[in-house]
């Protein structure tokens, strides 16, 4: 054996026998405890993770070494050198912290934590670390048991939820690697399986042998009211609690009820002298405006809440090495979310779907108009939102083209037309299925319509109607929060990669469609699902902004797929109403001269050619 390790040995032995414990960021660096920074293997403490442990736990902040660096909102820009007791100050007047000073004392502790920290922000790092601390506070006691005054047949819990399974199997897979590579831990701890450890006081070794009875137990599980309750916790840790289900969809698993099934448990654990010793901590990225996780980070500012630390930092803050292109990216993704994901703020239930009208502008192409018919053979896209009452049944038309770019060829979906239709604007109270029925075949008979969709309420009874005409490249979706969310997400992303055209107005008024775009409100139900739709206001509307969002997502369904989305049979039902249209325009080449401002004999011609070609040629 080395020296290195007798001096390991010698350490370890040492801190068995040392009654006295030492604080989180101690056992943190030390080498017999988790050894971070102690080598390459295992890197240090970031200065802010350093300053949550400490307020955590009431350690005194240190007020001479400026290590903590604040940045712009991409870590690109350093705006602030702090030490901690300066940094205490900046959040404390930025709202970002509900306690005005860190005094030491242990008997002003707050034992339940509410951290609000973006995501990458080191929040499983953090987690870890504190269960590891909890878990040798005990294993410092001979017996834990006696200490707490708990019968020694009852197991000691340390329980951290996630809101999924692969989730929570994550947390725990870092646990273990924390208690596995520890000295102090090799005395106590047992072989984990895929979610629980058990680990071996001293008086269970003393009074069982190893591992015959293990008294602690630490566990990471999904969230669930019923599984969790009547368990003896010393420290219960809710992982991303802002995103755990809403209590709508499952009254078990909802943030409140697992919060108020698990948390009256650790109310048993209390030092000799009345000190509780029992914690909560509540940590996750922020989300919208509700929820338990928001009424804990709202309570932490009232004038009585002397139980609650609420800390909240950006993921830049928390984690200095995060990639400024990464950031950058991740905002082009979801502006709307950011803030929220990344910057640790939490969001009104309701915000404008899009924020920066620039992000829409940048896709209006000067000088492109809407057609009102097409004679190119290429693949078009139709979305249908349908009202037959109130509220208006609109059409949008869009197709794919390639265009030359400084990044060489480029895929864009190019709108074509955007009609929208109110019954009461024609004097009536309601539209007939056939009539939007005969709209649609309209336009499919002017352009060359490979999918068209429609939801599913009225898509029911003229999706058949359709069909029975021979137009069966039309289909309907259910619709419903998911199918507004996919939709929604999809165009945002095509519109953050510019790779949309949307014409000019007219008379410098935006086209309809861009300005009802510029009008929808965004509800954000959980991480990823999203309602985009209207104000609820008069004269609001979203149904060419519905019927746009279908066309693009079809059009970037079948882009994704090469074509292969689109079968043999819809091809040549298309065909099939391409030639049921080419004998209409026979009947009514009056008709046809008139909307297209031409002789009719040119117009058949022209007819003649285009059609020839399409249907015994490929898309």
């Amino acid at each position: 054996m080395n020296i290195a390790d007798l001096c390991t040995e010698f350490i370890t032995i040492k801190s068995l026998k040392d009654d006295s414990e030492r604080n989180i960021i101690e056992f943190a660096e030390a080498p017999w405890g988790l050894g971070l920074g102690s080598s390459v293997e295992f890197p240090p403490l970031f200065p802010v993770q350093k300053f949550y442990l400490k307020c955590s736990y009431n350690i005194p902040l240190d007020d001479t070494d400026r290590s903590i660096i604040v940045r712009d909102r991409f870590n690109e820009k350093e705006l602030y050198h702090f030490t901690e007791l300066e940094y205490l100050k900046y959040l404390y007047e930025d709202n970002r912290i509900n306690v005005k000073e860190i005094t030491g004392d242990p008997k002003d502790t707050r034992n339940n934590i509410c951290l609000v920290i973006g995501r990458r922000g080191t929040k499983t790092t953090l987690i870890s670390i504190s269960i590891a601390y909890e878990i040798y506070k005990l294993l410092k006691k001979f017996s834990p048991h006696q200490f707490y005054n708990i019968m020694p047949t009852d197991e000691i819990w340390i329980t951290c939820i996630a809101t999924k399974e692969e989730q929570s199997s994550e947390i725990f897979g870092r646990i273990t690697g924390h208690l596995e590579h520890s000295d102090f831990f090799k005395r106590y701890r047992s072989k984990p399986t895929a979610n629980f450890m058990y680990l071996n006081s001293e008086w269970d070794i003393q009074q069982y042998g190893y591992n015959q009875r293990p008294s602690i137990k630490v566990v990471a599980a999904p969230c669930s009211a019923r599984g969790l309750r009547s368990h003896n916790n010393i420290v219960v840790i809710f992982d991303e609690m802002a995103y755990f289900f809403e209590s709508e969809v499952s009254a078990d698993k909802s943030a409140k009820a697992v919060y108020e099934s698990v948390t009256p448990s650790v109310a048993g654990f209390n030092a000799p002298d009345g000190t509780p010793h029992g914690r909560i901590i509540s940590i996750s990225s922020a989300g919208v405006k509700r929820g338990q996780f928001y009424e804990l980070y709202q309570r932490s500012f009232e004038a009585d809440c002397k139980d609650l630390l609420m800390i909240q930092a950006p993921s830049w803050e928390a984690n200095p090495t995060l990639s400024s292109k990464w950031l950058r990216m991740k905002y082009v993704e979801n502006p709307l979310s950011y803030n929220s994901e990344f910057g640790g703020q939490f969001n009104d239930k309701i915000t404008a779907w899009i924020e920066n009208e620039q992000i829409l502008r940048m896709n209006v192409i000067p000088g492109l108009k809407v057609k009102s018919h097409t004679y190119e053979r290429v693949p078009h896209f139709m979305g249908v939102d349908v009202a037959l009452q109130n509220d208006g049944t609109a059409i949008v038309i869009c197709h794919i083209v390639k265009k030359e770019t400084s990044n060489g060829m480029k895929s864009f979906i190019e709108l074509d037309l955007a009609e929208v239709r109110y019954a009461k604007d024609e004097g009536k109270e309601f539209f007939n299925p056939d009539e939007i029925t005969d709209w649609i075949i309209l336009f499919a008979e002017k352009f060359f319509i490979i999918k068209g969709d429609m939801d599913q309420h009225y898509g029911l009874s003229i999706v058949p109607q359709l069909h029975t005409k021979g137009y069966k490249q039309f289909s309907f979706t259910t619709a419903n929060r998911e199918s507004n969310s996919r939709m929604y997400q999809n165009l945002m992303i095509k519109m953050l990669d510019a790779s949309l055209r949307l014409p000019e107005g007219d008379n410098k008024k935006d086209h309809p469609l861009v300005a009802e775009l510029l009008t929808l409100q965004a509800t954000q139900h959980s991480k990823y699902l999203i309602t985009v739709e209207a104000p609820q206001s008069k004269n609001s509307h979203d149904d060419l902004s519905d019927a746009y969002a279908r066309a693009v997502l079809l059009a970037t369904e079948y882009m994704n797929t090469g074509g292969t989305s689109v079968k043999q049979n819809v091809v040549e039902s298309t065909a099939a109403s391409s030639a049921m249209s080419y004998k209409r325009y026979f009947r009514k080449s009056k008709e046809t001269a008139m909307f297209t401002n031409r002789p009719s004999s040119s117009v058949l011609a022209d007819l003649t050619r285009t059609r020839g070609r399409s249907l015994t040629g490929r898309f």
